[in-house]
């Protein structure tokens, strides 16, 4: 979902809400963005905004607002800066799904980032260090242009050299004149009314004058920038180069994941994927040999060819039974072809290889993202099951190179680890100098499902934030979510090397890994067996913060020996400790409130977010 355009409220959007019924929603509380644009609000944070309404006074011209009190009001002043509170109509958005609009997302820099964490990004500021990474991604206010950074899974913009005036945030800080301020990118908090068909903002972002002449909305500089500079730096409509994350490299000597490094061929990682139960999909230009490198694994493989399969060979056939008269499915050839091979060999692995798979109708990639997904096949109410012991392989070729191709949905390419096929004169060489009358056949043995997503994943992760959790998709390379690191941690437990993961997440991301992995860091067992003392710690900020977040594991029961360690490498390290080994967990919060040694964490002293 994406919205296309803003507007702000008029008489009849209010009316829809019933605004004049609900002063709690006719109110709106100033972001920590207006605040430092100098919004005026009341002392619980309550601001004014524009609405859509013009008017005249005698020989001026007015434009209607909405007061802290969440009363209507007029202005003739053509230096009036108020809040901009939009609103969307349904029709105004893309792909809606009105069962998920919590799904839907602007990101905007509105909250400013206190505590002891503000002082630590200062300070990665004034060491030029290679945690803060430029995302490429930048924001427009007030005609200021801002790059926005990431440290610490924080996006933030560097917003000012210092406050202008004494500003109170919205978790309560106090911001007091001539402090620098950093504003984190946060989602801006969103409402919804189905029977108005209405998406509102529910705080106000951000400041705005009308324009010099209070003409009517629609011609106005307000909503001119609010749809052209806010919306497509709200949107993340900007296309982002990947980039792979800054680690300083280092001979390996404790290797704390056990992990081999050796490099993985295409044909290894098929193999490795297939071995862990996960689909594969084989790219690759027209007869750069796909299907023999499959063929090589199962010679007995079982194919569906989608450059001459009809979609009832793939699906089956319901049709009436002459003897009982009831429906009944005639099943699709390869489906009891394949049963039949996983009886007879159930020690083995059996593929299910779905040939030319882009040249499918959609009709038909949705019955194979079933078989992919769920090992099913549902047909009019009946449903064949995929044995335990098959596998889904599925090549194709690119959009690009075949007028007949249509680009893989979304949801299909991303249930599919993703090989890619270069064939060069070297690779085709050794591939013709090998004996193909040898036959090669994969081992079966069941897959541990309910395994934990493996440590050096969730280590990653916790420490790099969304930034690695999710990347963008563009179909042409592999990207991050959350059910791809689920595939590439079975992979990794398989075959215990991270190179594996370069079909889950893509190269560049795979390389940010494995340069993670070689890092050499503390564990909470190093402290808790004293194999370690704080003047060991390297004085390389990126060890120590990597350290540090690596530490988040420790129990409550262990947590204040590894408390007393990290306060020995400077209290800043603490500060971000506590907070998010404390975050969104009451009791660990009130178990360092009550701990001697929290009065030096200023961080847990505010139970709001950052």
């Amino acid at each position: 979902m994406r919205i296309n355009k803003l507007t702000l409220l008029n008489d009849e959007m209010m009316e829809k809400l019933g605004w004049s019924n609900n002063p709690a929603l006719a109110s709106a509380i100033a972001s920590d963005l207006a605040r430092l644009q100098g919004v005026y609000n009341s002392p619980n944070g309550i601001c004014n905004y524009w609405i859509d309404k013009l008017g005249n006074n005698g020989k001026r011209k007015m434009v209607g607002y909405i007061n802290y009190s969440g009363e209507q009001g007029w202005t003739t002043s053509i230096t009036n800066r108020m809040g901009v509170r939009f609103v969307a109509s349904f029709d105004d958005i893309d792909d809606l799904d009105e069962e998920h609009l919590d799904d839907l997302v602007l990101e905007y820099p509105i909250k400013a980032i206190t505590t002891n964490v503000s002082a630590v990004i200062n300070q990665l500021f004034l060491e030029k260090s290679d945690w803060l990474i430029k995302t490429g991604r930048k924001y427009l206010i007030d005609n200021h242009e801002f790059e926005e950074y990431e440290a610490m899974g924080i996006k933030f913009i560097n917003y000012c050299e210092a406050a202008k005036d004494d500003v109170v945030t919205m978790d309560g800080t106090k911001i007091s004149k001539n402090d620098h301020v950093y504003l984190e990118v946060v989602p801006i908090p969103l409402s919804y009314d189905i029977d108005a068909r209405l998406v509102y903002c529910a705080i106000v972002p951000y400041l705005s004058e009308w324009n010099a002449r209070f003409t009517p909305l629609g011609s106005s500089d307000l909503l001119r920038n609010l749809n052209s500079q806010f919306l497509k730096s709200a949107s993340d409509e900007l296309e982002h180069k990947e980039r792979a994350l800054a680690y300083p490299t280092r001979t390996i000597t404790n290797n704390r994941y056990q992990f081999k490094y050796d490099p993985l061929s295409e044909e290894d990682i098929i193999g490795i994927c297939i071995k862990s139960d996960i689909p594969v999909f084989v790219h690759g230009k027209t007869g750069c040999g796909k299907t023999e490198r499959i063929l090589a694994l199962d010679p007995d493989l079982e194919l569906v060819d989608f450059g001459c399969t009809s979609s009832d060979g793939f699906t089956g056939i319901i049709a009436k039974d002459f003897q009982t008269q009831k429906l009944c499915l005639y099943e699709p050839h390869w489906y009891k072809s394949l049963c039949e091979k996983s009886v007879k060999n159930p020690d083995l692995v059996h593929i299910l290889f779905l040939e030319e798979l882009t040249n499918a109708s959609k009709d038909t990639q949705k019955v194979a993202f079933e078989v992919t997904l769920n090992k099913t096949l549902t047909n009019g109410g009946f449903r064949l099951v995929i044995p335990d012991n098959c596998v889904v392989v599925a090549a194709g070729n690119e959009a690009s190179e075949s007028r007949s191709a249509t680009a893989l949905s979304e949801p299909l390419f991303g249930r599919y680890a993703h090989v890619y096929i270069e064939t060069d004169a070297e690779s085709w060489l050794s591939w013709a100098s090998k004996n193909h009358s040898e036959k090669r056949y994969l081992k079966y043995h069941p897959i541990d499902k309910t395994r934990p997503i493996h440590p050096a994943i969730v280590d990653f992760i916790r420490i790099n934030g969304d930034q690695v959790l999710r990347t963008s998709y563009n179909g042409q390379v592999p990207n991050a979510d959350p059910r791809k690191w689920a595939l590439a941690s079975r992979a990794l437990y398989e075959c215990g090397n991270p190179n594996v993961l370069r079909a889950f997440i893509g190269p560049s991301l795979t390389a940010s890994f494995i340069a993670f992995t070689q890092l050499e860091l503390l564990s909470v067992e190093d402290i808790l067996q004293d194999r370690v003392k704080p003047a060991d710690v390297s004085t390389d900020i990126s060890i120590r913060w990597n350290s540090v977040f690596s530490l988040l594991s420790v129990s409550d029961e262990d947590v204040d020996k590894v408390r007393s360690f990290i306060k020995k490498l400077g209290s800043e390290y603490l500060s971000v400790f506590d907070y998010y080994w404390s975050k969104g967990n009451n009791e660990r919060i009130l178990k360092l409130y009550n701990d001697n040694n929290a009065s030096e964490s200023v961080a847990v002293k505010k139970l709001g977010t950052l």
